[in-house]
């Protein structure tokens, strides 16, 4: 399915094999791939796009050097098609490609926005996973549980803001892009430009979601599972139930990094890329290597 070689300069930025699969409702989607071995699928954030998120900050390429990886361009992002409201589609997409690589198991992980869709596929399919992370992401606590989280940090990463700015002043390619989920920002900006009724929209996936979320009992995951974020993203909040109810989870916080510095290219920490790297490559099956 591979439809173009990967480039070795520098300048302009390195291309990979790429392709695209059409799912079940007619969308067509994009995907970057590399290596080999055992797959690894990762997701993007919101507004981002696979190689924005995964193939120019180094985790991508990291990854590749033991694992076949599969980034994937989802729903009205990159150059996949679709429509950005059918979000809750995104999982069935996953485990549709899947399907169409004749990929039975594989690592998965998701940024942000991928962090949500990754959340679905440990609830509906687990048994299709090796391991799981979530990167800018997690599960918050169940209400019984919130008043006993520790306080996160305040306020932002010292770099959060020219990370921001250097995201605003440099317009990537198309299928390039950077994601950043800009919270509250994005509910008015969806209210400006598509009305109040897409904003309900938003809020009843945000809703579906946590009914998903109250639903999983992770203490039935038996596959390990990491989570990777900024010590300004509010770790502590989105890993507290993850560590008190998984049996295997590794858990890595970057010092001083937000949303947006802890994964952007410039801003990335050698500690986030050799970390997950680590734990895919320790975690995948024995027989893998040999």
């Amino acid at each position: 399915m591979s439809v173009s070689t990967a480039a070795q300069s520098a300048a302009p930025p390195p291309r990979w094999p790429d392709g695209f699969f059409t799912v079940k409702d007619g969308t067509r989607l994009h995907y970057v791939e590399a290596g080999a071995g055992v797959p690894v699928i990762l997701i993007h954030g919101a507004r981002g796009s696979a190689i924005g998120n995964w193939f120019s900050n180094g985790i991508a390429p990291k990854l590749a050097e033991t694992n076949r990886v599969y980034a994937l361009d989802m729903r009205a992002h990159g150059l996949s098609g679709g429509a950005r409201h059918s979000h809750f589609n995104m999982a069935d997409d996953v485990l549709e490609f899947m399907d169409q690589m004749g990929i039975e198991k594989a690592h998965i992980a998701g940024y942000s926005m991928g962090g949500g869709v990754t959340l679905q596929l440990m609830t509906r399919a687990p048994e299709r996973f090796i391991s799981a992370c979530f990167q800018g992401s997690g599960v918050s606590e169940t209400a019984e549980w919130k008043d006993k989280v520790p306080p996160d940090v305040m306020g932002e990463a010292p770099d959060e803001a020219a990370a921001n700015a250097q995201a605003k002043a440099r317009r990537q390619a198309k299928g390039e892009e950077v994601g950043n989920d800009l919270g509250d920002k994005i509910r008015a900006k969806v209210q400006a430009v598509a009305g109040a009724g897409a904003v309900r929209k938003m809020e009843d996936m945000a809703g579906r979601m946590m009914a998903t979320l109250t639903k999983l009992d992770l203490s039935k995951i038996d596959f390990p599972v990491m989570a990777i974020n900024g010590e300004y993203d509010r770790p502590n909040a989105r890993t507290h139930r993850l560590a008190r109810e998984l049996a295997d989870f590794t858990n890595l916080v970057l010092p001083g990094k937000g949303h947006l510095s802890a994964m952007m290219a410039g801003f990335i920490p050698a500690e986030y890329v050799e970390g997950y790297a680590r734990f895919v490559a320790h975690n995948n099956p024995p027989e893998a290597g040999r």
